[in-house]
């Protein structure tokens, strides 16, 4: 946000977002005015529409046209055409620039996208682009607190000052004419951010191969087991999405009785929710199976929706718009994720293609369909013993759409049956097990490790011994400058990230593929070592030092950890005359390590066990063998990544 340009950038989109949300609602509820059921129905088809004509040929005529020019000229024209909206009456008009808005905002989107690594260094685009995905959605919830706000300072305006009386009764006038502004000044920012001029193309348009890509996408979707499930949830989720909101101004005025400021904030705690399930996705998805997460996240959304169509007061509706949002948001963020991991990245392209054309559909389906057939079924009671039920064709509607939507969740079911039916099919291989041996210089760990492996290999096991650093070619290259004596200069991260480097070429090359095959890996130091020398005793902290080995090694950790302790001043007399650069980081380093091995140790008992290394090789090999053999087929270990560490660690299983 340092960056003026893009500081200007993010303004222009927060803001012409923040108006786009405004007039979505502003726009229903004037169709509602204009048309009843069939007026919503249709201009929320003509929103939907240009994403299947419009949104393929976008970033052909952004790449095409000066992208800087594209944006301010699309912002001055939105903001025109919803200033003109409330002075020209009848329907067709209101189509005509829902058509128009929607053609408009689709061209700025990508022109948007195109330009932002021009003015945004390629290091800070991940944060660029999380910041300007805030700005799309962030809005959502304000902009119902705002079009509430300005719907009822339309009303004061219009009783109160005689030259605001054409308000009365079309405060939803003062919304749309807001919105406009907001598209005027992102036009003004937009005019003054710093952004070099694109470079046309005259590319021709190979329209052959976008179809057919489009054909191979949804033929994958078709035919993949768990795929399939997976966007018939999603594209049923978002017919039921848009049949809250193209039903919800009916449903909020007939049944709620809460207006258009109601129907406001129905729209602000639906998109409240679906922002929180957005964000809440991932965190949820490392406690629950993630196709679990989905079909129970797409079920509880659908209940939501038949709760919804029976509640009869807004303080009732408000809480439950807000988990269907939430859950619709954790369904939608789940799914994606779900169909990445389970299409190959030559596929992606025109499967996702499919998928949004399939989303387009529903949200078609549910924006458009629904109130036609709400008109259709029309308003109704039914005499009960303890009085009238009350049944509007919104009421029935908005049931039907929760189970269409229930449907959905229970058809995604299929792909976790699936999934579990090949998880018992399959032949589990026979995964190795992997010992490492630690300790500080000196400690006797190569020793004892070439000792045990002659012991493994004489019973019979398949054994690959390694060290760390230096267990490949590349390892050698990076040891070589790790230790040498001449590097006193080194600074602390730059030797973590080296350890690292080392170790992701260790686990992909030699460690990984042992493992695969069913082989017992033997390592001389693995991810404790840099925990102790470079997280605990160097100082740069447990849990920075175990995110770097992590990422490295895919989260790999060893079944077995045998940690040989011995005095730091025996230790260095053992390592030999020629000591390397950590060698040479001499006795009070080296009682650093060894605490920091402790408190490990002590942290981690399932994975660790201390050996006194002090005793004789027979004493330590015995030692040695004994644990194997107790540990062998324990539970898969787990790393403890303590916050603070007292200084004096407790007792230590040995």
């Amino acid at each position: 946000m340092r960056d003026r340009d893009f500081l200007r950038f993010f303004l222009a989109q927060a803001v012409s977002s923040l108006g786009d949300w405004i007039g979505v609602i502003a726009l229903a509820i004037l169709a509602k005015d204009r048309a009843g059921y069939a007026g919503v129905g249709l201009v929320m088809t003509a929103r939907v529409l240009p994403g299947f004509l419009v949104g393929p040929v976008a970033g052909v005529v952004v790449d095409r046209w000066d992208r800087k020019k594209t944006m301010i000229i699309a912002d001055v024209m939105r903001g025109v055409i919803v200033l003109s909206l409330p002075f020209v009456p009848g329907l067709p008009y209101l189509l005509f620039a829902s058509v128009l808005l929607e053609s408009l905002t689709l061209v700025w989107g990508p022109a948007k996208d195109a330009s932002l690594p021009h003015f945004v260094p390629a290091g800070h685009l991940q944060h660029a682009n999380s910041l300007t995905l805030m700005a799309v959605y962030g809005p959502w919830p304000v902009a119902s607190i705002v079009f509430a706000s300005l719907a009822t300072l339309a009303a004061f305006l219009a009783a109160r000052i005689p030259i605001f009386g054409a308000l009365e009764g079309n405060e939803v006038s003062l919304a749309l004419w807001v919105d406009s502004l907001t598209f005027a000044f992102s036009a003004v920012m937009i005019s003054i951010v710093a952004m070099p001029a694109s470079q046309r193309t005259a590319r021709p348009l190979d329209w052959t191969e976008a179809k057919r890509d489009l054909i191979d996408g949804l033929l994958f979707v078709r035919d993949h087991k768990q795929v399939r499930p997976w966007l018939v949830g999603i594209a049923f989720t978002f017919v039921a999405a848009g049949g809250v909101f193209s039903l919800g101004v009916v449903f909020v005025e007939q049944v709620l009785g809460a207006g258009d400021r109601g129907f406001g904030f129905l729209t602000g705690f639906f998109g409240t929710g679906m922002i929180a399930g957005l964000l809440a996705a991932a965190a949820l998805g490392r406690w629950i199976q993630r196709d679990v997460l989905f079909s129970s996240a797409v079920v509880l959304a659908a209940l939501g929706l038949l709760v919804l169509g029976g509640v009869g007061s807004l303080d009732q509706a408000l809480p439950t718009a807000l988990i269907i949002g939430f859950c619709g948001g954790v369904g939608y963020s789940t799914g994606y994720t779900l169909m990445h991991q389970a299409t190959s990245d030559e596929l992606k392209g025109r499967t996702f293609s499919a998928v949004y054309t399939v989303i387009r559909l529903g949200i078609l389906v549910g924006l458009g369909l629904f109130p036609f057939v709400a008109g259709a079924i029309g308003d109704h009671e039914i005499s009960l013993a303890g009085g009238v039920l009350d049944l509007p064709g919104s009421r029935t509607t908005l049931w039907l759409a929760g189970l269409l939507a229930l449907g959905g969740g229970v058809l995604s079911t299929r792909a976790i049956r699936d999934r579990r039916a090949g998880e018992a099919a399959a032949p589990r291989p026979k995964r190795g097990y992997f010992i490492v041996f630690e300790g500080g210089d000196g400690a006797g760990k190569t020793t004892q490790m070439t000792a045990f492996a002659g012991w493994l290999r004489a019973h019979g096991e398949d054994v690959v011994t390694t060290k760390e650093p230096g267990g490949t070619a590349i390892g050698r290259r990076i040891r070589e400058v790790l230790l040498d004596p001449e590097q006193l200069g080194m600074d602390a991260r730059t030797e973590a990230l080296l350890y690292a480097a080392d170790r992701s070429q260790h686990v992909a090359e030699i460690i990984e593929p042992a493992l695969a095959a069913g082989k017992t890996v033997v390592s001389d130091r693995f991810v404790d070592s840099s925990l102790a020398y470079q997280g605990l005793a160097r100082g740069l902290g447990l849990e920075a030092i175990y995110g770097i080995s992590e990422w490295a090694t895919g989260g790999l950790l060893p079944d077995l950890v045998l940690y040989m302790e011995i005095d730091a001043a025996t230790g260095l007399e053992r390592a030999g005359a020629e000591p390397d650069r950590i060698e040479r980081e001499g006795g009070g380093f080296q009682e650093r390590v060894a605490h920091a091995y402790l408190a490990l140790a002590h942290e981690s008992p399932n994975r660790f066990v201390v050996l006194d290394g002090s005793r004789s090789v027979a004493e330590v090999h015995a030692d040695v063998v004994a644990v194997y053999e107790r540990r062998r087929g324990a539970e898969p270990p787990t790393l403890v990544v303590p916050g603070e560490l007292a200084p004096e660690p407790g007792p230590v299983p040995r």
